[in-house]
């Protein structure tokens, strides 16, 4: 579904990525995990369009992005971000339905489609003509994800969506994420730099450090077979005290 071939970026003097070779599968659910400024979230900007890369070439169901093309590519890919993004003059429904509205979807077409989002996310009809200063961070969020698959994108990527909820709103958030990549087959991206969080959604999880990426797979194969001793350092240093130290997450 999305490749990268040697893609590499810079910010001033500092590489954020370096030259990296990457396949996300169709169908599944792929989480970029490491430490903060370790680069994750560049390839996932990278990877939608938003940032070009300074060498090698991303590519979208076989095809190079570039700049003529970015953008009804980027259409294709829903993208959801830190409590949701929304603009706040907009209402749940203004925000969801923008993108529709502009391309110019018929209106039945957009309330059809917006009541199927609504139940899928399990996001209250009655509050979708409030404002985001009227939701609460968690309806936020569902209105983030309402609005990414509101074009039926072939992908969906997600930077960090569950970070600034609290740790009840937030499990409950999981679940439902869940459940719904699993009803959709959709090809999903996740940031996160929970432990927990990547092993309870990934089919794969790739570890990322200062710009590359150290390993690729299961948390278990990761545990088993690391491929540094920083695998095993950060798998170990996101554990509960509870855990033995010797024990897998």
């Amino acid at each position: 579904m999305l490749e990268l071939r040697g893609v590499s970026k810079t910010f001033g003097r500092q590489e954020a990525l370096h030259p990296t070779d990457l396949r996300i599968p169709s169908g599944q659910t792929t989480v970029l995990i490491g430490p903060s400024g370790c680069g994750k979230s560049t390839l996932l900007r990278l990877l939608i369009g938003l940032t070009a890369p300074d060498s090698g070439e991303v590519l979208f169901e076989g095809m190079p992005v570039t700049p003529a093309n970015s953008l009804p590519l980027r259409r294709r890919l829903g993208y959801v971000i830190q409590d949701g993004g929304l603009f706040p003059h907009l209402t749940a429904r203004g925000n969801v339905t923008l993108m529709a509205r502009y391309l110019g979807w018929d209106h039945e077409r957009i309330e059809s489609h917006l009541t199927v989002l609504a139940a899928l996310t399990r996001f209250p009809a009655d509050a979708l003509d409030r404002y985001p200063v009227q939701l609460s961070g968690g309806q936020r969020q569902r209105v983030g994800l309402m609005r990414a698959l509101m074009l039926e994108p072939a992908a969906l990527l997600m930077d960090e969506p569950l970070g600034a909820l609290d740790p009840l709103v937030r499990a409950d958030l999981q679940e439902d994420l869940r459940r719904i990549f699993k009803t959709l087959n959709k090809t999903v991206v996740l940031v996160t730099h929970d432990l927990g969080e990547a092993a309870f959604f990934a089919d794969r999880i790739v570890l990322m450090r200062a710009g590359r990426i150290v390993q690729q797979g299961t948390l278990e194969a990761m545990w088993r077979e690391p491929a540094d001793p920083f695998v095993r350092q950060f798998i170990q240093a996101q554990r509960g005290p509870e855990l033995p130290r010797e024990t897998p997450v």
